[in-house]
């Protein structure tokens, strides 16, 4: 079966746990800001990109997966910050990396004990770019050595 992304180790389509999206949509933007002068319209000045948008909406459903399971691993990447690559389905990467910023869930379908059938969800994910990628290093670095300082219980490896 074709797959049609990967995100992190989230497999979108027929080969794993969420079915390929229902729909896939992207935002990209730029920065402006509007100077206002004393007579006559603002004047614009371009400050930079914004950071990408995705929107992804799919489902989960016992035919193929534990929907249960499935929504609790999304929420637990989202809860922790996780900064997970986007690769599409035929391997193309393009170095994007995302950040689960909310989860849309709707419970479509229970058992009559309660047990969900199936469930739908719509995540909207946010590019973390590079540069952010390698300062998050840095960052984590200095206050590992900072922690090692204060502490000298620390293990210094």
């Amino acid at each position: 079966m074709t797959v049609y992304a990967y995100l992190g180790d989230f497999t979108l389509g027929q080969s794993n746990a969420m079915s390929g999206p229902k729909s896939d949509s992207q935002t990209w933007g730029n920065t402006i800001h509007q100077h206002k002068v004393v007579r006559g319209k603002p004047v614009p000045q371009y400050a930079g990109e914004e950071l990408d948008k995705r929107t992804l909406e799919f489902f989960f459903d016992e035919s193929f997966c534990d929907p249960q399971t499935e929504y609790t691993r999304l929420k637990a990447a989202r809860s922790s910050g996780s900064v997970m690559p986007f690769t599409s389905g035929h391997g193309e990467y393009d170095g994007t990396h995302y950040q689960i910023t909310s989860i849309s869930p709707v419970i479509e379908k229970t058992t009559s004990g309660g047990r969900i059938v199936r469930l739908s969800a719509s995540i909207e994910l946010l590019e973390v770019p590079q540069a952010a990628l390698s300062f998050a290093s840095v960052v984590s670095a200095v206050a590992t050595a900072a922690s090692a300082l204060i502490n000298p219980l620390t293990r210094k490896g």
